[in-house]
């Protein structure tokens, strides 16, 4: 798949797993209404009201006295924004709605010096005056890292009323709001964004807990916001918080940002989702979206099996956007296994690519072939001139010198360096759907790869061959590699070939296959490994096959990545079969092999997983725990395949496909999966 693609599909399912994580209820966050006062004798408001002043009576009962319960209303609207905002109210405006400057200015000073890091302004100058002493206030409030939330005022005006007019002066620490109506559109008394369009959005102007209206009773929906994006993470600047609510808002009027609605709708679900990278939470040394990227989440079958099912903490794991803020997920469902086993999804792949091969002759010995494939499920182009182009999907090349005795040797590009190593040559008129278990499991773990090629052959049927494999595939994240390969065999009977097998593989960023990013990678792998190969033919129609290959790993962590130090790492692989010709009808081929891809037999690594942060320190907690990754079942396949010619240019192939505890998950996955598959195939 794309990476593109992939990382997009991720996203989505990220997006619809996560679940908000709260900050511990000492983070609760305040907002500073500067307005009326508040009558607390509303449930919705009870235990949300932490101690105020009334600057009106000079005392510390800040009680609203206005008929429409101006300053009440305010709170209620920001209380019921999220559920953890607390309100400290602070009383300017007497019975009327009216006060004088200096007692605003005061309660600017007081909001500034007390510990909110919200101040809600619904209120402005009747007669849009601007005044000097109050802009002071306000940009010393700013500085004190509060962020600024003011009504536009309700004048119906191309420009927000002072205060509201100052937004555009405090570089982001404050935010003009104007009104929606109940259709969805800025209200006829609203004042428009005009010069402070960049720092301005629109909220309903109403709400249920009361029938007035205006830009006043907008503006608390946009500090109850601020508040509840304060309480994801208390670290966050007032210039952070305002470009999270400008960043989410929906557009609305002409596209982007204009003079009427600024930066668009106030979207309080968008604001409190994920924006920006996720990753892994880290430490108060890290930026936001600190840890390893969660998008690369594949990780090779020899470990899957053991950190999938052996590790609860990855189903409350806490990853972070760019703003650092919290998200509960479930990696563990997220995590995608590849597997070098046999899968429906290869068939099924295989079935419908059609592969085309030409070839040159340079010399007597020297050839040049090309294979491309063709998959019908492409379609790029609808026009039939283009017919030739539209569904090629890969392509391969090999130059290669070769002869029945003597020295050979290949330079392979886009090709699965596989097929020149174990049984592959040995197998080749087996009718095997995937033969790769019977080759160089340790040759790397990409479908291809270039290599340069090597070899030396006997009359007496010695044969050996060296190659150098780069494997370097973008799809899924990334598969990158370079290994070394040297194979001998040897004909000691004409019905017996024997042969031995070293490999020495080092993968960057992945462990058996596993993404090259993300929060299962690794810094670097390096294993060396041994096995060996035999072909027996038992008479003139029966012939056995067998391989069997260990490996031992040792691992480099990565930084910041969920799986820590590993021990050395102990894996094989092997298969068996047994194939024959003949022995239903003429030229009949049948085989049975029974194989098991790669499994870890001894190895620890502990799973380091983040399942919260300290607000305090900005630091990661982690659950630690260490896993043993030869604690599963093994895989066992099995496949049956025959091949019945029906011509010179035809045959007919059915495969039968059974797998034992797939990937070692057989747990989750059921007892078993099997597949089944027939084709019919004729040259024209």
């Amino acid at each position: 798949m794309n990476p593109a693609k992939r990382s997009f599909l991720i996203t989505l399912c990220l997006m619809l797993s996560i679940g908000l994580l709260h900050a511990p209820q000492v983070y609760a966050e305040t907002v500073a209404v500067i307005d009326s006062g508040v009558n607390p004798d509303h449930a919705d408001l009870a235990g949300k009201i932490v101690p105020g002043v009334d600057l009106v009576d000079g005392d510390n009962n800040p009680f609203d006295e206005t008929p429409e319960q101006h300053g009440t209303t305010v709170s209620r609207i920001i209380a019921s924004v999220h559920g953890q905002n607390r309100i400290m109210p602070i009383r300017v405006l007497d019975a009327g709605g009216f006060s004088p400057e200096a007692i605003v200015i005061g309660g600017v000073n007081i909001a500034t010096s007390s510990d909110p890091r919200v101040i809600n302004l619904s209120l402005g100058s009747p007669t849009n005056t601007y005044s000097q002493a109050l802009t002071v206030a306000m940009q010393n409030s700013a500085r004190a890292g509060k962020l600024l939330i003011v009504a536009a005022g309700n004048g119906g005006q191309a420009n927000p009323a002072f205060p509201g007019s100052l937004a555009s002066l405090f570089g982001g620490l404050a935010i003009a709001v104007g009104a929606l109506n109940r259709s969805g559109s800025i209200s006829d008394y609203s004042n428009r964004a005009g010069n402070s369009q960049n720092f301005y959005v629109v909220a309903p102007g109403y709400s249920n807990f009361s029938s007035y209206i205006g830009t006043s009773f907008a503006a608390p929906y946009v500090s109850g916001t601020a508040a509840a994006i304060l309480d994801q993470n208390p670290r966050l600047s007032a210039q952070q918080v305002a470009e999270i609510i400008f960043n989410s808002a929906d557009d609305l009027g002409a596209p982007g940002t204009d003079k009427i609605y600024g930066r668009g709708k106030l979207n309080t679900a968008a604001a409190l989702q994920p924006q920006g990278d996720i990753g892994l939470a880290g430490d108060s040394n890290d930026s936001g979206s600190s840890g390893a990227l969660v998008a690369g989440l594949v990780v090779g079958a020899g470990v899957a099996a053991a950190i999938i099912i052996r590790n609860k903490s990855l189903k409350k794991a806490v990853v972070v956007d760019s703003y650092n803020r919290p998200y509960q997920i479930d990696l563990g469902g997220l995590i995608t296994v590849r597997s070098d086993g046999l899968t429906m999804e290869r068939m099924m792949q295989n079935l419908r690519r059609t592969t085309e091969t030409a070839q040159l002759l340079l010399s007597d010995s020297l050839q040049m072939a090309v294979w491309y494939d063709r998959n019908p499920t492409l379609r790029l182009y609808a026009l039939p001139e283009l017919e030739d182009e539209e569904n090629i999907e890969n392509w391969s090349m090999s130059l290669h010198q070769r002869g029945r005795n003597g020295a050979y040797y290949a330079l392979n590009l886009n090709l699965d360096p596989r097929q020149f190593f174990g049984l592959a040559e040995e197998t080749s008129g087996i009718p095997l759907f995937d033969r790769r278990n019977l080759t160089a499991p340790y040759a790397g773990f990409a479908a291809s790869a270039n290599m340069a090629l090597a070899g030396y052959k006997t009359a007496s049927g010695i044969d050996v061959k060296l190659g150098v494999v780069s494997m370097d595939d973008k799809s899924d994240f990334g598969v990158k590699s370079k290994s070394v390969l040297l194979e001998g065999s040897i004909q000691p009977h004409e019905k017996l070939r024997l042969g031995l097998q070293f490999s020495g593989l080092n993968e960057q960023g992945s462990l058996f296959g596993g993404a090259s990013v993300g929060a299962f990678s690794v810094d670097t792998s390096e294993t060396i490994a041994a096995g060996f190969t035999a072909k027996l033919k038992l008479n003139r129609k029966i012939s056995i096959h067998s391989i069997y290959s260990q490996g031992i790993t040792l691992v480099n962590d990565r930084k910041k990545g969920l799986l820590q130090q590993f021990t050395g790492i102990r894996s094989s692989s092997y298969a068996m079969g047994i194939s024959g010709t003949g022995l239903i009808r003429k030229n009949d081929r049948v085989s049975l092999t029974l194989s098991s891809p790669l499994h870890v037999n001894r190895g620890e690594v502990s799973l380091s997983v983040p399942t919260g942060i300290d607000f305090a320190t900005g630091n990661a907690l982690r659950q630690t725990e260490r896993i043993d990754l030869a604690s599963t079942k093994r895989e066992t396949d099995i496949e049956l395949g025959y091949h019945l010619p029906l011509g010179r240019q035809s045959g007919l192939a059915a495969y039968l496909i059974y797998r034992t505890d797939p990937n070692g998950l057989g747990e989750q996955m059921a007892r078993g999966r099997y597949g089944t598959m027939v084709n019919f195939s004729s040259r024209f």
